[in-house]
């Protein structure tokens, strides 16, 4: 199993200006079979500036959604699944916006909030120990360009509470927080693991900060998550 450390580090509030920033590096184990996983923009997703008054008091704040590619490529063509885990599970906090929505936004198929517990992953602790929030990370299947050998292959995307499957397709690929659930590439119009030799696989973090931080500081998002690739 090769691991990916996703570590997100973001000003959010201060009384200045400040800089807001998701950084996402990885670290690889050795393995065996040789599956090596980049990520786009040295795994940086940039927020832009804002000020502290831009943060709703009365409500958590839609910090919106920034993009990196996920690129895996392999010597050989293999069938392989990925799946995540939270280093910072314990600092999850989860409420309205300003639209009443509960969780992180995306805007893909409509719009939708994260909600669920299973898919959010923690934010961190201000210097008074408050729960910052929390994030989520959706691939973005429609997206997903891969190959096989020297051949370019259609593929959708599938999950599974097991790497022995049954697959199943889904309305949204939200990347777990406990590594109970795991997504693989299919064959498209299938639910069959299609082996690839270099894969792209977008993903989409977005950020909901929460109200009444109450800090004379600066409030350092502090998010970390493991991505495993799995051969199955």
């Amino acid at each position: 199993m090769r691991r990916l450390c996703l570590l997100l580090a973001a000003l959010a509030a201060a009384p200045a200006i400040a800089s807001d920033t998701v950084n996402i590096g990885f670290e690889l184990t050795a393995e065996a079979a040789a599956c090596v996983p980049t990520l786009s923009n040295n795994g940086v997703a940039d927020f832009g500036r804002r000020s502290a008054g831009s943060l709703s008091a009365n409500s958590f704040t839609q910090l919106g959604t920034r993009e990196l590619t996920l690129t895996i490529a392999c010597e050989s063509s293999t069938a392989l699944a990925i799946t995540s885990r939270d280093t910072r599970a314990s600092s999850v906090r989860v409420g309205e916006d300003a639209d009443r929505g509960i969780g992180p936004r995306f805007s893909a198929n409509g719009g939708f909030n994260v909600e669920y517990a299973s898919r959010l992953f923690g934010l961190g602790l201000t210097a008074e120990n408050k729960r910052i929030g929390s994030y989520a990370i959706l691939i973005n299947a429609a997206g997903i360009t891969a190959i096989d050998g020297n051949q370019s292959v259609s593929v959708d995307m599938a999950g599974s509470e097991s790497t022995t499957g049954g697959w199943s397709q889904t309305d949204h690929y939200l990347m777990p927080a406990t590594e109970s659930y795991f997504y693989t590439f299919v064959k498209k119009g299938t639910t069959v693991p299609q082996p690839v030799s270099t894969v792209n696989v977008p993903l989409q973090i977005s950020v909901a900060v929460a109200d009444k931080l109450s800090s004379s500081q600066i409030v350092k998002l502090d998010g970390e998550a493991v991505i495993s690739l799995v051969y199955l």
